[in-house]
């Protein structure tokens, strides 16, 4: 471009990737903070500030076209912690048009790869409680998850892909066998129980 000062423009495009950065690592903290509230059932600590600072960010990307890799990694903590959520204290599975933000459709289903991890450690929780019914419903889920994204394998548009269906493949095997072993466990405890009841 004539006239073009390419030490202002280079000035302003290194300024905006600073911010970028910031703002980028901002939403990993906050959405790790959330997720951890899920886990702990406490709705009213969570913020949603991630939203709007999602959309920060995204205009923030659209100057420089090299910049939306930065998009990446926080779009996909978003819609790890969003789905969490929405399962956690909705009881429903959040489709990609149903986000609040819009994400890259890459970024969502590699998102939702990682909802089976904090699911598998909901299921663990309901166990530890003698809660079936739980534990069998976030099992749902998982399974609901990994038939998602079981049906993509487009491994060279979807960088990552194949590793995570692996892992996901992985949880959901164990977490399986340990419904099974709690199962078991709690037909067990209620045949000695009665046996203890005939004897007094």
């Amino acid at each position: 471009m004539k006239g073009m000062d390419l030490m202002k423009y280079f000035e302003k495009k290194d300024s905006t990737r600073e911010e970028i950065l910031k703002i980028s690592r901002e939403i990993v903290r906050d959405c790790a903070m959330n997720i951890r509230h899920v886990q702990k059932m406490k709705r009213d600590e969570i913020s949603f500030e991630v939203v709007e600072k999602l959309k920060k960010l995204e205009e923030l990307t659209e100057e420089y076209y090299d910049f939306g890799k930065y998009l990446n990694l926080p779009q996909q903590e978003y819609v790890e912690f969003q789905v969490f959520y929405s399962i956690v204290f909705e009881g429903r599975y959040l489709d990609y048009h149903e986000l609040e933000v819009e994400v890259k459709p890459e970024n969502y289903v590699l998102g939702i790869c990682d909802v089976v991890g904090e699911l598998r450690r909901m299921v663990l929780e309901s166990i530890k409680k003698d809660d079936i019914e739980s534990a069998e419903r976030y099992y749902k889920f998982m399974e609901k998850i990994y038939d998602e994204v079981i049906k993509y394998d487009y491994y060279y548009v979807i960088e990552g892909l194949r590793k995570k269906q692996d892992i996901c493949r992985g949880i959901l095997e164990k977490t399986y066998g340990d419904i099974v072993t709690f199962v078991e466990n709690l037909k067990l405890r209620k045949e000695l129980e009665k046996q203890r009841e005939i004897k007094d």
